[in-house]
């Protein structure tokens, strides 16, 4: 088993930055020594070969690894095909540590936890203990990549404050994934039809929708991924879809001079009247004013 990062909480891990790195053939991700700052790995594609302190990962697609701070970490072999995968710097500001397993039920918690500590102060914080797998399987890959991607998408508007704070509130969510996967060594039913309803989805989102033709390609009935993805996701499928539609548009006007007609299509969506009405409703701000307010640095 992998080891364990248990840190107490608060204060709440911080989020420094993110990003999404492709690798040919023979590629490796750099070799690096004490960085100051865990790096959390998630691949998306292919296999990554890390190792650290003499401890060697094969990464393959749906698996995370967190490179400690004090550590050498170091590419053993390059990347046997094309790789994707997610990386991302983070802080644990307060006490932190690595345990060699899980701990039983009363062990590895702080000393408040440990006594079933209530304060008397009725606005007291009480510390609690939060565990992290160093390497795992995702329990939820696709739900991961989904946050992570939302979380690369506001790099470009971290200008703004409010950015900044959905940034760490979205990493937060990255952190509940990871711990989860301690909790659960496999995928629950629910989870494994959600996950494969959001794969669906992310690769024929520019078809029109069919709750039918969804049930169909996965082998579920349409009701029962309906009722998975509002478990896992927290909504149906076809809000899940407008979901991925409208993040996909927003990349569109930040990276593209594209008109709004244009990216309507480009996304999926038939007429550019109900794009442009889903969008406002959705984002709060119609596509042109969108672009205006966070393409700041275009000509």
């Amino acid at each position: 088993m992998s080891n364990i990062i248990e840190f107490t909480a608060p204060p709440l891990p911080h989020f420094i930055m993110s990003g999404l790195a492709a690798l040919p053939p023979g590629g490796k991700h750099p070799s690096r020594k004490n960085i100051g700052a865990f790096d959390l790995l998630v691949v998306r594609k292919g296999t990554l070969f890390v190792g650290e302190e003499g401890k060697d990962y094969v990464i393959s697609e749906g698996h995370a690894l967190i490179l400690r701070p004090d550590c050498h970490h170091y590419a053993y072999e390059g990347c046997p095909d094309e790789s994707a995968h997610y990386w991302l710097h983070f802080q644990l500001l307060g006490d932190w540590k690595v345990l060699n397993e899980y701990p039983a039920a009363g062990q590895g918690m702080n000393e408040h936890e440990s006594k079933g500590f209530i304060s008397l102060h009725p606005f007291e914080v009480t510390p609690y203990s939060v565990f992290l797998p160093q390497f795992t399987k995702l329990i939820q890959p696709q739900k991961m990549f989904d946050t992570l991607h939302e979380l690369d998408s506001l790099n470009q508007s971290t200008h703004m404050s409010s950015a900044r704070l959905k940034q760490q509130a979205l990493f937060q969510e990255i952190i509940m994934l990871l711990s989860a996967s301690l909790e659960a060594k496999n995928s629950s039913p629910q989870s494994a039809c959600a996950e494969k309803a959001a794969i669906y989805l992310r690769a024929h989102y520019r078809e029109p929708f069919s709750a039918s033709r969804l049930g169909e390609a996965i082998n579920f009935h349409p009701v029962y991924i309906a009722r998975c993805m509002q478990s896992v996701f927290g909504c149906s499928p076809s809000a899940y879809l407008l979901r991925l539609r409208i993040d996909q548009a927003k990349l569109l006007l930040l990276q593209t001079d594209w008109p709004v007609e244009r990216i309507a299509e480009e996304v999926g969506f038939n007429q550019a009247a109900y794009f442009t009405s889903s969008f406002t409703r959705v984002e709060g701000l119609a596509p042109r004013k969108y672009r205006q307010r966070f393409s700041w640095n275009r000509g």
